[in-house]
């Protein structure tokens, strides 16, 4: 009878300590993943500004190229010759293309991707979009979200990444 308290003991202490080490583990990968961040601005009715989209790279995961699609609500217009190579993508000799999809449900969608070589892509801003807000368009927040998004590294493995949203506050 002790053995087998002394099993289910033993059990019930590697199972806890397998939940803890993945639980870490997800932890760390989340913390440590690629991720693109989009900076929030302002803008007046019927005036343009840019919003920056920055990477953040992890050193053991190189990208080389990067897809997403860029979603916006109606009120703001962004053409695709609007979203242009940042500092970052210029440096590693990358350029973006942007192609309009049709919109969904009161979202516009641009497809973009970002390429050029095999160089790998460092932390900075990688694009950026200048966009207007309409004349009419009502004052307060509107979303911004880049969906879809996938690297590449420079040995063609695919990255998946997480998705991001910012606001853009019109006054």
């Amino acid at each position: 009878m002790t053995d087998v308290i002394a099993q289910i003991r033993a059990i019930r202490y590697y199972g806890a300590m397998w939940i803890c080490s993945a639980l870490l583990l997800s932890l760390s990968m989340t913390t440590f993943a690629q991720t693109l961040e989009i900076t929030p601005v302002t803008v007046d009715r019927g005036s343009a500004n840019i919003l920056r989209i920055i990477l953040k790279p992890r050193s053991e995961k190189p990208i080389a190229a990067l897809q997403w699609d860029l979603v916006y609500q109606d009120g703001l217009r962004i053409e695709p010759s609007g979203v242009v190579s940042g500092a970052a993508s210029e440096t590693a000799e990358k350029s973006v293309s942007c192609a309009r999809k049709p919109s969904e449900g009161g979202a516009n969608r641009l497809t973009c991707i970002l390429a050029g070589g095999v160089k790998a892509l460092s932390a900075g801003v990688i694009a950026i979009v200048r966009f207007e807000a309409a004349h009419d368009t009502p004052k307060g927040e509107r979303s911004v979200d880049l969906e879809k998004v996938v690297g590449v590294s420079p040995a063609l493995e695919s990255i998946p990444m997480e998705s991001t949203r910012t606001s853009i506050t019109i006054r």
